[in-house]
């Protein structure tokens, strides 16, 4: 600790990341508590806020407590000169603290107890901030997305592992994709976009390869040839017409992509809004995540043509009484006026006026029927509101009203959660490869035991196992490769006595020295060491159902 101090004066230094030390430092220096108080006040002794020292103990039961003690024993010591601070991560409960420390010694400590958030919470959030909430940030597709969910949820809830996902994503999109160049332009509004492409091209940091990748793109290439039929001259121009491309289509499809992400976000918060108004829903109720998901996934039909969520709210709507639709209408207006989807839903917020309009005549058609025709007794009102007419009358409005509600949604939900591939230029901002990521955060060990084992030169990187059929059987090869492929050729149950057989045929045609023959005591051996190898790989397993046989667990290549 007092080393890390030592060497680390201005930076912050992650134990995980830190190298290995070298083997020729000088460790004749002794590290104690006065040079550490001697270190801090050279250091300090211009600063006019001193900082504090933090000392981070990640894992408390993992500590012996009596070399806990002694630490915050000495720490006291020292409290007038070395201002530490220890944040002491506790697993299971705070009463470990008083369990493992004596009462003195937490007579030392000034204990100040805080939580940290849940690793869910934490994922929720980054996915909201980076997916949803901006426009700015680069956006992953169905399978990268759904790559993030199953690591986290399926394994270990790992909050480092989504961000070294998030940074080996960005790493790859910026230095494999040359049309990465366009992705800060999102920063900037139409305008300054304009401009700033302009200048780029003027300057030539655009080139004819970034113009070229740009018509070569599968987006541009649909939304070119659905010109061709409507408007042939346009679509000419943008195939022709460098400039034009660059300074006024390429920023205007950009501003284009920002207004369907915000009004994509806006469709996923319009589903939670409308989840929520039925409490009996709460069993078919998905998560902002698993929504986002569906919605990327969705074909060119759109999220709202296709998911069986979004029919069953719809239907809902429709059902829905008087009272639930002014609390709807109130909770759509607080959505609609947020400053994000102000721009965008001025049609909305007229619509929802003219619903409040309705609604409240609605209702005051409701007091004046009363009023109008009311009578005095109790039994007589409640006869009168339950006459057919009536009923009938107030409830032909509220169902009128609820299911053109219904249907406005169902149409702007099929409107905002459009397919993202449907955009032109898409390629610019959405990260649709997940491969990578795959290959370099889900290992595959049982891939990679069999490659191993079916063919070991590509381990081995030798010469005298090169053999194009994988099948083959080689005495070159190891023990264990040789016993893998007897296997694969054997069935459920495998006879040991006649595995090891097997194995000693070809074993024998090994090239040795004529003084040197093999001996069944070494072809026994060498026969357990690689059925052992195999148990341990999880390819067989004993079975007491012959004490002479094991069971095979694995099949094919797969």
């Amino acid at each position: 600790m007092i080393e890390r101090f030592l060497e680390n004066t201005n930076e912050v230094v992650d134990q995980t990341e830190r190298e290995e030390e070298d083997d020729n430092e000088d460790d004749d220096i002794i590290r104690t508590a006065q040079l550490l108080e001697g270190w801090y006040k050279h250091h300090s002794s211009s600063d006019t806020l001193k900082s504090n020292l933090v000392v981070i103990l990640q894992d408390f039961e993992a500590f012996e407590p009596n070399v806990l003690q002694d630490f915050f024993t000495i720490c006291s010591e020292y409290q007038m000169s070395l201002p530490i601070v220890c944040i002491v991560g506790i697993a299971t409960s705070t009463e470990i603290l008083h369990q493992s420390l004596s009462k003195s010694t937490i007579g030392l400590l000034r204990i100040e107890r805080f939580k940290l958030e849940n690793s869910e919470v934490w994922f929720n959030r980054v996915i909201e901030k980076i997916f949803l909430d901006t426009t700015t940030t680069l956006k992953f597709g169905p399978r990268p997305y759904k790559f993030l969910l199953d690591h986290f949820y399926l394994y270990d809830f790992s909050i480092t592992k989504v961000s070294a996902s998030l940074k080996y994503a960005l790493i790859h999109y910026f230095y494999g994709n040359p049309l990465s160049i366009l992705l800060p332009l999102l920063e900037l509004d139409r305008q300054k976009m304009e401009e700033k492409l302009k200048e780029q091209f003027e300057k030539r940091m655009i080139t004819i390869d970034h113009i070229n990748s740009i018509r070569m793109l599968p987006s541009f290439k649909a939304y070119v040839e659905s010109l061709a039929t409507t408007k042939p001259k346009k679509a000419l121009s943008l195939l022709e017409d460098d400039e034009k491309l660059i300074k006024q289509e390429v920023p205007r499809l950009l501003t284009h992509i920002k207004q369907y992400q915000t009004g994509f976000t806006l469709g996923i918060h319009l589903i939670q809004l409308l989840q929520a108004q039925f409490p009996s829903f709460s069993s078919m109720r998905k998560s902002k995540r698993m929504i986002f998901l569906e919605a990327l996934e969705a074909k060119e039909g759109g999220f709202a043509a296709q998911s069986q969520l979004v029919k069953v709210l719809v239907s809902l709507l429709r059902k829905i009484d008087v009272n639930g639709i002014s609390k709807l209408l109130k909770e759509m207006r607080t959505l609609f006026e947020q400053k994000n989807y102000t721009k965008i839903n001025k049609e909305a917020l007229s619509k929802l006026n003219e619903w409040d309009t309705r609604l409240l005549q609605l209702e005051n058609s409701k007091g004046n029927t009363k009023n109008e025709h009311g009578r005095h007794t109790v039994t007589a009102q409640k006869a009168q509101n339950e006459s057919m007419e009536y009923i009938k009358k107030l409830g032909t409005e509220k169902s009128k009203l609820a299911i053109e509600i219904a249907d406005w949604c169902d149409e702007y939900l099929g409107h905002c959660l459009q397919s993202f591939t449907q955009k032109p230029l898409y390629e610019t901002v959405y990260y649709t490869s997940a491969r990578l990521l795959e290959k370099s955060f889900a290992s595959q060990p049982r891939a990679t035991v069999q490659t191993g084992l079916t063919q070991p030169r590509y381990y081995l990187n030798c010469t005298c196992c090169k053999n194009d059929k994988t099948d083959q059987l080689l005495t070159s090869e190891p023990d264990s490769c040789l016993l893998y492929k007897l296997y694969l050729e054997c069935g459920r149950m495998i006879n040991l006595y006649d595995w090891f057989v097997a194995f000693s045929s070809i074993i024998e045609k090994e090239q040795r020295a004529k003084n040197k023959p093999l001996e069944e005591n070494e072809a026994q051996a060498r026969f357990i060491r690689s059925v052992a190898e195999l148990q341990f790989l999880g390819f067989i397993k004993p079975t007491q159902r012959k004490t002479d046989h094991v069971m095979r667990l694995t099949w094919s290549n797969i």
